[in-house]
């Protein structure tokens, strides 16, 4: 089994309502895309927990629109809404929390950035710029 490594780790937060909803997509994955589960149950058990009403505006939830630029050049600024599998099905302008980029997302902050080697050995990175919603 490939596992995607991440170096140099942001402080994340996550909402305590979403917890177990994420626990639960990233054991549902275990057996269909076992590099994401392992990347989410990483994130998840190093994430700074809060209620859902006192994760800060700028941060990226669930649901949230995000404005990010994929990898170091960040030439183009990419928007999408970070939803739950079934919706980022409905069509363009969602990521899902069950993609490598959906999860990388989840719990930074406006202006940090992480960077990991995909399941295939690919150094990926992105950066936040902006959290609405």
């Amino acid at each position: 089994m490939q596992t995607i490594v991440v170096d140099d780790l942001p402080q994340i937060v996550v909402a305590e309502e979403q917890f177990d909803a994420l626990s639960d997509i990233a054991e549902g994955l275990t057996g269909v895309l076992p590099h994401v589960a392992g990347f989410l149950d990483r994130e998840l058990n190093r994430a700074r927990l809060l209620p859902l009403a006192h994760v800060p505006s700028d941060v990226v939830k669930v649901n949230s629109t995000v404005e990010f630029t994929l990898d170091t050049r960040g030439e183009r600024v990419e928007r999408l809404k970070l939803a739950f599998p079934a919706e980022s099905t409905a069509g363009d302008g969602y990521v899902s929390i069950a993609s490598p980029v959906g999860v990388a997302l989840l719990g930074l902050r406006e202006g940090q950035s992480i960077e990991w080697t995909s399941r295939y050995g690919e150094r990926r990175s992105l950066k936040v710029l902006k959290v609405t919603g």
